[in-house]
């Protein structure tokens, strides 16, 4: 770095003496520079920091003494540096003009033009700048110059001692509070990472800066930073799912042009496509369809076949379902449009290239299904819609070939492995999986066939009709056959008829007919209720059809099989019959509370009677009456209800019970079926229990010791941001939309209680907090009774592992908005229970009282008297405790000023609304009996009773 460069770094440079300059050329740049020290305020400085770089960018090169040319940069640099945040535009051309002329080497002949060092010694010498604008200007040259330096070295590498100096002093510059500061940081700090370390501090530091900062510009900033390696991918790739459109975009953007598809693992494209090719983000579907379109499909040569290959088809069919529809639509939007001609004729051939109907794999069976279903929902005419439907369609009877030609495939391969278990046997199950999936794909294909050929219909029949009531058939199939079956007929009347002889069929069925375990009672059963359930589900007739009212008998002797997996089968057939008429469901409720009710059922049955009954009670209210119901553990009729029965799985259930039982409350209570203080508070307290999941997961575990190893576990992935990332993607091969997970439950309750104060008012919101802070306190003193619970048990809450008091009672705040009423009633409830026998823990009172602090007070509040003497009865619990500080204090103070304000809006609208005396003399009259109480203090009380003096007189 040269030494005349650090002598002036802390001032402007004085005029270089005019013997050294000579020519036109030198003249403009000398009047440019000695305008500005003349007057310097007369022109903008950023503006004539432009002027100068100009200058010297223009005529410098041949004209300027390298000595005057070191004077000019330098001062251009400060003027621009220093220049005020409204000058930001004028200021940062400045800064790439300089940066240019400072990255021409060979304008450095003699030595003595400042070059790159001098520009990064400017920026780091303003790093500590105490103004945000400085430091985010000396953050972003710094980094400029870096990278410049790459570029400008033969091997692209910084030297060791401008490396040490640049990240010993960008990388503090990660945490600076200024999002503007930490941007340019994780900016300027991309080229300082060590791709081959997995232990790289500053990848590890950009990695948690992707996930865990505030701010949404920097998260997207640190994406598009991080190193991309076999560590960091996985972390980017949850950006996917982030909650601001930008860090998404930057993330697929990431995806797309630094990472090829093929090298990611079948489970990482799938997160991605599953995140990014979502309907309720416009913003993030465009950028996604890029990456899957021009990047993607790019690097595969357009074929849409060798993509899918990519996803395991057969496992992820919707995704898949997703990407052949994004494909389709991609020429007729803007997603393409940074192809070349000839690279969107490319894809477009391959996308319309014809499908090989006899040699169908699962992929090209999914293509052919999907491209079929698209064009029925298009908006193209309907006679242009058949004919290309017909171009596409294989005519019925090809189809009826080709499902039985895998159907035999499968059967035989099934049979075989069966016979012969050898070591191939997760081969052969592999192949048995794809001609099921094919089978699958086509049986949907035949919904959209033309049944008006009679003879391809009646093949049609005659196959589906076998399918269903043979045993060798996989369950899978069942329901895409009955719907295909329901489109072949006619009418209704036919297909139900149809549906009765199939039952009767797969009853009668003679077990020495075909071999296996097929053909037993509990197949039978399970068959006969799962054609049922599918028929209940789409059928447009209710229970007053003879037809529909009779197939009860077929489905309540699964009820007494001996095998679970029938008996569920059951219970959800059941519940869509008794959906179809308030009669049967008063008939069967008994049989379904007791199912619930009965502990020593499964779990998983006992999940679908409770869901079912919370279906009736939508429907019907009388259905939350109580009623007789067989308790199975003692055989006696009791007395229950489906209210009485949440309460309990709330409070007692664990695993998937309590998860789906707070999904049915939070459904009922925006229906208005219940309306209960105690019920919302337990569902704000599980909102707010970060180990909710956890738990939930703990009472699935049978290993014995296993909750302490997770919970070890949970530890070590907390510190290691990238172990952590890849749990989270693992995480989402979970089906977060199944009923009984804790995330869906999680996404639910985020939704509800915004949802239910919109719909059913603040006040039942305001009015349950009472019962949630005895709730949240009862977790508290799990770990000490009352005062006497220890510091490291109150660490463990509200580090984590319990619910924080203040975060909860302000959200109830918040989201009822009646804050006088959460207020009153948590000094209410400080008061009650420092009352009791061993009062309540320090830390309690403290963190309830700094909630407290941050609320205001309705001036319309009916109850102000009352919370403001409440107030200063917690005041004075605070000073007995030992359990404020003088910030509390004053923060207390700010409470209790507000309730003062607000009593004094009062009586100044009783003193000019001409309200009455009566009115009048009550509001002085409580506010009187407050002081009285020695409750207000300082300066409130003296507003106030300079008000009272001015009514009273």
């Amino acid at each position: 770095m040269p030494a005349h460069s650090k002598a002036k770094a802390e001032e402007l440079p004085p005029p270089p003496p005019s013997a050294s300059l000579n020519g036109p050329a030198v003249d403009f740049i000398r009047r440019e520079y000695d305008a500005h020290q003349r007057s310097p305020s007369s022109v903008p400085a950023p503006n004539r920091a432009v002027s100068i770089a100009k200058s010297l960018v223009t005529y410098g090169k041949k004209s300027c003494p390298p000595s005057l040319v070191s004077e000019l940069i330098s001062s251009t640099v400060d003027l621009a540096l220093l220049a005020p945040r409204s000058e930001t535009v004028p200021a940062n051309s400045a800064l790439s003009l300089t940066l240019e002329l400072c990255s021409q080497t060979t304008f450095d002949t003699a030595g003595l033009v400042p070059g790159l060092d001098f520009l990064l010694y400017r920026g780091l010498l303003r790093l500590p700048s105490s103004d945000d604008t400085i430091r985010a200007r000396a953050t972003t040259l710094c980094g400029d110059v870096v990278s410049r330096m790459g570029d400008v070295q033969e091997d692209g590498i910084i030297e060791e001692e401008t490396f040490d100096l640049v990240y010993e002093a960008l990388f503090p510059r990660l945490d600076d509070k200024n999002v503007a500061v930490r941007s340019a940081a994780v900016s300027a700090c991309s080229m300082l990472q060590d791709s081959g370390d997995a232990e790289d501090e500053l990848t590890k530091k950009l990695m948690y800066m992707c996930s865990h900062d505030t701010s949404p510009v920097v998260r997207a900033a640190a994406t598009k930073a991080c190193v991309v390696t076999k560590y960091t991918l996985p972390t980017i790739i949850c950006r996917v799912r982030d909650v601001s459109n930008s860090v998404r975009v930057a993330a697929l953007d990431v995806l797309k042009n630094q990472v090829d598809c093929r090298l990611m693992t079948d489970l990482e494209r799938v997160v991605v496509l599953r995140s990014g090719l979502t309907p309720r983000c416009e913003v993030t579907y465009l950028a996604a369809s890029r990456m899957l379109c021009c990047g993607w499909l790019k690097s595969l040569g357009y074929s849409l076949l060798n993509l899918l290959k990519l996803l395991d088809v057969a496992n992820n069919e919707a995704e898949c379902a997703l990407v052949i529809k994004a494909i389709i639509a991609a020429p007729t939007n803007a997603t393409l449009k940074e192809l070349s001609s000839n690279e969107v004729k490319a894809y477009n051939a391959a996308l319309n290239n014809p499908i090989e109907v006899n040699n169908l794999t699962i992929e090209s069976a999914l293509l052919l299904r999907v491209k079929v279903d698209n064009l029925k929902d298009s908006a193209v005419h309907e006679n242009k819609k058949q004919e290309l439907v017909e171009e596409l369609m294989p005519d019925t009877p090809v189809i009826c070939s080709m499902i039985t030609k895998h159907l035999g495939r499968y059967v035989e391969a099934a049979l075989k492995q069966d016979e012969d278990a050898d070591e191939d046997a997760d081969e052969d199950e592999e192949e048995d999986l794809d001609d099921s999936f094919v089978c699958l794909q086509l049986l949907k294909l035949a919904r959209n066939a033309d049944f008006a050929d009679e003879s391809g219909r009646k093949q049609m029949l005659s196959l589906l009709n076998r399918m269903l009531c043979s045993g060798q058939s996989p369950d899978e199939l069942v329901e895409p056959s009955i719907r295909a079956l329901a489109v072949a007929h006619q009418t209704e009347a036919e297909y139900i008829q149809r549906i009765q002889d199939i039952i009767a069929e797969v009853s009668d069925y003679d077990a020495e007919s075909e071999d296996g375990d097929a053909n037993d009672a509990a197949f039978r059963q399970l068959r006969i209720v799962s054609v049922v359930g599918v028929v209940l589900e789409h059928t447009k007739r209710n229970l007053e059809d003879p037809q529909i009212a009779s197939l009860s008998d077929t489905i309540l002797p699964a009820f007494a099989s001996a095998d679970a997996v029938v008996r569920e089968a059951a219970v959800i057939c059941l519940g869509k019959y008794t959906l179809l008429g308030l009669n049967a469901a008063m008939e069967f409720r008994p049989l379904l509370l007791g199912m619930v009710n009965n502990v020593e059922e499964e779990t998983s049955i006992r999940a679908q009677a409770l869901l079912a009954m919370s279906d009736l009670a939508m429907l019907w209210p009388v259905m939350l009456e109580e009623t007789d119901a067989m308790d199975m553990s003692t055989c006696q009729m009791n007395k229950v209800s489906l209210p009485e029965l949440l309460t309990s799985f709330l409070d007692n259930a664990q695993g998937p019970m309590v998860v789906i039982a707070a999904e049915i409350c939070c459904k009922l209570m925006m229906m208005g079926r219940i309306q209960d203080n105690t019920t919302l508070a337990k569902l704000v307290v599980t909102y707010f229990d970060p180990l909710f999941s956890s738990r939930i997961e703990a009472a699935k575990a049978s290993k014995e010791g296993e909750e302490g190893e997770e919970g070890e576990e949970e530890e070590n992935l907390a510190k290691d941001v990238a172990a952590a990332s890849q749990k989270q993607l693992e995480a989402d091969t979970d089906d977060a939309t199944a009923v009984g997970s804790p995330i869906r439950l999680q996404q639910m309750l985020s939704l509800f209680f915004n949802a239910f104060v919109t719909l059913r008012g603040g006040e039942h919101m305001g009015n349950a907090t009472m019962e949630v802070l005895r709730l949240v306190s009862e977790q508290w003193k799990a770990g000490g009774a009352g005062a006497e619970a220890s510091r490291k048990s109150r660490k463990r809450n509200k580090g984590g592992d319990g619910v924080a008091l203040d975060k909860v009672v302000s959200f109830v705040a918040n989201s009822s908005g009646c804050y006088g009423d959460v207020a009153l009633e948590t000094c209410q409830y400080i008061i009650d229970e420092s009352a009791k026998p061993g009062g309540l823990a320090g830390d309690v009172v403290k963190d309830l009282a700094k909630s407290l602090s941050g609320m205001t007070v309705e001036k319309d509040f009916i109850d102000l008297p009352l919370l403001r003497e409440c107030g200063g009865d917690v005041e004075n619990i605070l000073e007995e405790t030992g359990a404020g500080n003088k910030t509390l204090a004053k923060s207390f103070q700010k409470f209790l000023v507000c309730c003062d304000d607000a009593l004094e809006e009062v009586v100044k609208l009783e003193k000019l609304g001409g309200g009455g005396v009566g009115n009048e003399n009550v509001v002085v009259e409580e506010v009187a009996e407050v002081k009285e109480k020695g409750k207000a203090k300082g300066k409130a009380v003296g507003r106030k009773t300079k008000v009272l003096g001015e009514v009273q007189a």
